[in-house]
């Protein structure tokens, strides 16, 4: 699996959460995804959606501008 893959999907998840996406409009693109097969970006959305469920939009927004990723 290609790490920096995971990791660029897992921004973008923050970045879409951060703008007001909604937990169901990421699933659905981790269905779409998943039809591809592009497991690489569902597993960046699916991290980002488990991290976000212990952050804050301030957390994210630092995430975001750090680049750094939850343990």
């Amino acid at each position: 699996m290609n790490k920096e893959i995971v990791e660029e999907f897992y921004y973008l998840a923050l970045r879409d959460l951060r703008d007001g996406a909604s937990i169901q409009e990421l699933e659905l693109a981790i269905a779409m995804y998943e039809k591809e097969e592009d497991y690489e970006a569902c597993e960046g959305i699916l991290r980002a959606l488990q991290d976000s469920k212990h952050l804050t939009l301030e957390n994210i927004t630092q995430i975001l501008r750090n680049g750094i990723r939850t343990p």
